[in-house]
């Protein structure tokens, strides 16, 4: 593995496998070449010693290969889901990674999308490199408020969603950022009407600014439009259980993508990458 330091707060690649599969993640990363000081493999058990690896031993200065085979896919992504809040929360940069089986299709609520082999190791080996290189070349504190506008219109546009219309003017306020329809994977006859709001921040969100989101005039709108904020920041538990107790209720219907869920959007897309955050 060929390791050099571009950016000086993150240190590790911490691969992490169960104890029987060891080889085949040694076979990888044997041959990536990643911008990282240093590369720990670390062996899991138990669905505990998951656990206690996010809660404890990773940080947001780490990126995490979760190594897995056709045989061990369900018991890992069991696992990645029921740390997901935690992996999100700590803004932890977790990569999927399988070895054999049929590539699986991921769209933009895909929570972390599983990258799958594709039979040559080098080839493969290759495709991980980039994927880890593109998570550490994304850097969203320092865009200007119109090219984050233009990213998330972009994003928005490679995940399948169409009919985006800027919902602002020079004269009228409407509330939203933007409005788009979106077909879900589950019935593609159904058009889904969204209306995006997107929030550059320097700190956490906090729920009184979901609440003002929440409350926003929408009946100028389809009423079964459903809302996504979209925010460079990060967003505390207790964001995450109003949301939560906010969808139980029915509500309204509301998606956040914070910088983590956008980093993981970004990454898994060359051309964005290249587009708006080049390194090569």
């Amino acid at each position: 593995m060929i390791f050099h330091s571009n950016k000086p707060n993150l240190h590790r690649l911490i691969t992490v496998c169960l104890e029987e599969e060891k080889l085949y993640a040694y076979s990888l990363i044997d041959k990536l070449t990643v911008s990282v000081e240093t590369g720990i493999m670390k062996a899991c058990n138990t669905h505990q010693d998951f656990t206690d690896m996010f809660a404890k031993f990773s940080s947001p200065y780490d990126i995490i290969l979760l190594v897995m085979t056709e045989q061990s896919r369900t018991k890992m992504c069991d696992t990645l889901s029921s740390n997901l809040e935690v992996i999100q929360q700590r803004v932890l940069t977790v990569i999927p990674i399988q070895f054999g089986g049929n590539e699986y299709s991921y769209n933009f609520f895909t929570p972390l999308p599983v990258l799958s082999s594709t039979g040559d190791i080098k080839l493969f080996a290759s495709k991980v490199s980039r994927l880890v290189n593109n998570y550490l070349h994304i850097d969203l504190s320092e865009l200007k408020p119109w090219v984050f506008e233009n990213i998330v219109k972009d994003i928005l546009k490679t995940y399948n969603f169409y009919n985006i219309i800027l919902a602002y003017s020079d004269h009228v306020d409407f509330g939203y950022d933007m409005m788009c329809n979106y077909n879900s994977d589950s019935n593609k006859d159904v058009k889904e009407n969204w209306l995006i709001e997107i929030k550059m921040a320097k700190e956490r969100l906090t729920i009184r600014f979901i609440d003002k989101l929440l409350k926003q005039d929408r009946t100028h709108y389809p009423s079964d439009s459903k809302v996504m904020m979209v925010t460079n920041g990060t967003l505390t538990s207790a964001i995450f259980e109003y949301v939560s107790t906010v969808k139980k209720q029915q509500l309204i219907d509301i998606y956040i993508v914070d910088g983590w869920k956008l980093c993981n959007l970004i990454a898994h897309n060359n051309n964005l990458v290249k587009e708006y955050f080049p390194y090569e």
